[in-house]
């Protein structure tokens, strides 16, 4: 995994403010042991940067999946309860609009 320099700055800085906390606040930081203690902080913050990052690009792609089928619904996809027509497709109308499609009788 690679840390990259702001989570790397942001571990350190946390590890040093342990430093000014009350009950450590009259002692010496070590350097080389706040450096030690940095690295697995830092290595745990890239781990929640990046399933966060991760988690972004599903739902983008997850998202763009609803829009597209709510496109080939056309206009209804498009209109609020309110009777408004939206901009974007109304992706919460989607699941709807597919429960309508599959509940029309056949031919």
């Amino acid at each position: 995994m690679q840390i990259s320099d702001d989570v790397e700055v942001l571990a350190k800085r946390a590890v040093a403010q342990g430093w000014c906390e009350p009950e450590t606040s009259s002692r010496e930081m070590d350097v080389a042991l706040a450096d030690a203690i940095s690295r697995p902080v830092a290595r745990a913050i890239q781990g929640w940067h990046d399933t966060a990052a991760q988690y972004c690009r599903n739902e983008e792609y997850y998202r763009g999946l609803v829009e597209e089928i709510g496109r080939m619904f056309g206009d209804a996809a498009y209109i609020s309860d309110d009777g408004s027509r939206q901009q974007d497709v109304l992706c919460a109308k989607v699941p709807e609009l597919v429960r309508q499609l599959i509940d029309q009788p056949h031919l």
